[in-house]
């Protein structure tokens, strides 16, 4: 606990004794954040708060240094969101967004102080938000809804927020979180006495004193909730957990103790008898009992008795005339069988069901093989069988196989995929389809409703589509960009739509930038993509906003008739950012050796192009704003222009009236548009040396 001097004791402190401070110095133990990587999180934590008249987060903080984006409490990237994060100069940003909106108090520059404790406490009461600092309401707004969401992690030493790392720098203690508001009298008798753990709407409390301050501490992987333990305890991620900083510190009783008890790595069912390593800070002896699992234990030597499942060991140390029991430590390892635990299956490609195919060619197979406890499992083989008639696979290195199987005649076939692991243990899944030479115009889902907004950059979907060869000629996507709850977001943000290839490989197929406020829909041929667009497939939305954002659809229309080609493949050749505008530096883009496959008859490059921003050294504002013809030299010639321009008014995709300067023209994209793709053939290229 930390105690708060009174107002006038404090200036007497100040008159007669200058290095004393406002607050007393910590007399327990407390956790400390590096302010580089290391937080506390609980996964769905707000399912505790949810659907709930109030919420308050509060604790004791102690800043190391005044930096900007210093995480504090939150619930963050979600639908619903509540949060503490420093700004600069000891500014405090403290929000709450629901269903209702956006609520928000801001604590003034200087309202944290470097180096000293201090109480935070975030309220919302049902009528209004509240920042208290050290007992004292430091502002408030009225405020209303409530907050749904029951999957938002709870992160203690960090704000998430898309990729930036808002992350704090100090030590915390005594954090609690409650389902409910509380008034300022109860936050004062907080800040005086621990609470004992049973209060009225208390969800999550972490008092923070564990392990043996400053020292080794390694064996602690959670923060300890003294509500709902260990339900409720927090990962705690990043942190050292040996030395002064990352690690717990602070100051203990003179019987204080605590256990070091190294994580026991799993273990086959047949290994030998092994010892256990734990040690106690008072240097007495640890004693160990089997919680539960296939293990017997004398004294240190934990012997496995053959079955498969999970064993919990308990270290205790009893404590003795000088030192008191210390908290017991549990570890948790599996005793696995190579019989039970075997490659999970899942068939990509063909999926159950038809399978479409004009001419009786080669159609592809394609399946996802992992393996749970991979330190000591891998996948030794795959291979697929249809109707006895056995086709290896091809391991991509990345749990993603391909095969390739001739149908010798139309109708129904069984085909088996077969995954061995390293101990020649397998396990098969099956599927049956019907080859079919039918096929008819159909539509497909593959994003329904995703919304992106400053919560959720990027979300990724699984979508079924159909499994053919040479059956479509053609393949429409609608790209639908509609407002979520709440209203649109307000700018010109570059989103993109990714897929994933049977191969494992993502490949971005739409480059979109957000519209001004409003909603939009678009259509873009995605027949180049054919090879991808088959099977049971990933989907990824992006888009880094700090908005409210859009929720994205995605509808493919596939059109009966032959393909120029039945086979093709995409392979990535640049996918990043460069800097343009740097005359030290005229070609940003790296050169790429680029070999074609055997069997390649045609060949087109793709390119899309979105200027935005600058970077260092640019020149004439070289941005979304600025027209040029970037060169593409091919064997070190100039080959190829790309004219990277685009007349914005009227607008590509027809998405107008909207707010903002959307009628501008920009380099290669609009708002409200998809991006412009950039075609040039390099079939000429194909067979050369």
């Amino acid at each position: 606990m930390k105690n708060l001097y009174s107002i006038t004791t404090f200036l007497l402190l100040m008159a007669f004794l200058l290095p004393f401070s406002a607050l007393q110095s910590q007399t327990n133990q407390y956790l400390h954040f590096d302010g580089e990587d290391d937080f506390v999180q609980l996964d769905e934590a707000s399912q505790y708060i949810a659907n709930g008249d109030g919420i308050t987060m509060a604790g004791w903080f102690y800043t190391d240094e005044l930096v900007y984006g210093q995480g504090m409490m939150s619930f963050r990237a979600g639908t619903d969101e509540f949060y503490v994060i420093q700004l600069n100069n000891g500014t405090l940003e403290c929000r709450m967004i629901n269903g209702d909106g956006f609520f928000e108090v801001v604590g003034p520059a200087g309202t944290i102080i470097p180096q000293i404790w201090q109480h935070i406490a975030w309220v919302y009461d049902g009528s209004a938000v509240k920042l208290y600092i050290n007992g004292t309401i430091r502002g408030s707004t009225t405020a209303s809804g409530t907050f749904v969401d029951p999957e938002v992690d709870f992160t203690l030493g960090k704000c998430l927020l898309s990729g930036f790392n808002f992350v704090f720098g100090g030590r915390a203690d005594e954090v609690s979180v409650w389902s409910r508001g509380l008034s300022q009298t109860e936050i004062e008798d907080m800040m005086e006495d621990e609470l004992s753990g049973n209060e009225d709407g208390l969800q999550i409390y972490y008092k923070c004193n564990q392990g043996d301050p400053g020292g080794n501490n390694t064996s602690i992987v959670s923060l300890i909730s003294e509500v709902d333990s260990p339900a409720r305890d927090g990962d705690l991620l990043n942190f050292a957990m040996t030395g002064q900083t990352s690690n717990f510190n602070g100051t203990l009783d003179p019987g204080y103790q605590a256990i070091s008890f190294p994580q026991i790595p799993n273990k086959l069912i047949t290994d030998p008898p092994f010892a256990l390593e734990a040690t106690a800070t008072s240097g007495l002896d640890v004693e160990y009992e089997v919680l539960y699992g296939p293990a017997t234990i004398d004294g240190n030597m934990v012997t496995l008795t053959g079955e498969h499942g999970e064993v919990a060991i308990e270290a205790t140390q009893p404590g003795n005339g000088t030192y008191d029991p210390a908290e017991p430590v549990t570890n948790y390892f599996m005793a696995l069988d190579p019989s039970v635990n075997v490659a999970e299956i899942d068939a990509r490609n063909p999926l159950e069901g038809d399978v479409y195919v004009r001419d009786l060619n080669q159609i592809k197979l394609a399946a996802i093989a992992t393996i749970p406890y991979p330190e000591l499992f891998s996948i030794q083989n795959l291979r697929f069988s249809v109707d006895n008639e056995t086709i290896a696979a091809f391991n991509y290195g990345n749990d993603h196989f391909e095969g390739w199987w001739t149908p010798p005649a139309y109708g129904p076939y069984t085909i088996e995929i077969i995954a061995t692991n390293n101990f020649g243990v397998t396990a098969t899944k099956v599927i049956n389809i019907e080859i079919v030479d039918d096929a008819s115009d159909m539509e497909a889902i593959a994003i329904d409703g995703v919304w992106l907004n400053s919560a959720k950059p990027s979300e990724t979907v699984e979508a079924e589509l159909p499994s053919y060869l040479g059956a479509f000629n053609n393949i429409k996507g609608t790209l639908e960009v509609k407002c979520p709850p709440g209203g649109c977001g307000e700018w010109d943000r570059v989103a993109s739509l990714d897929v994933k290839g049977h191969n494992g490989e993502w490949i971005e197929i739409i480059r979109y930038i957000t519209p001004y406020g409003v909603a939009c829909s678009h259509e873009i041929d995605l027949t180049d993509y054919m090879s991808l667009l088959q099977g049971k497939v990933n989907f990824r939305v992006n888009c880094t906003t700090f908005d409210n954002g859009f929720e994205y659809y995605l509808t493919l229309d596939y059109t009966e008739g032959e393909p120029q080609h039945y086979y093709s493949s995409v392979d990535v050749i640049w996918w990043e950012d460069y800097p343009f505008g740097d005359y030290a530096d005229l070609q940003p883009v790296q050169d790429v050796d680029y070999y074609f496959p055997d069997n390649t008859v045609s060949a087109t490059l793709k390119l899309v192009s979105s200027g935005h921003g600058w970077g260092d050294l640019n020149t004439s504002n070289a941005a979304e704003f600025y027209e040029a013809t970037h060169k593409i030299l091919i064997d070190g010639e100039e080959t190829f222009d790309q004219h990277n321009w685009w007349d914005c008014n009227p607008n590509p995709d027809g998405c107008m009236p909207q707010n903002g300067t959307w009628f501008y023209d920009r380099a290669g994209w609009c708002p409200g548009a998809i991006a412009q793709w950039f075609d040039y053939s390099l079939t000429p290229y194909v067979g050369q040396a």
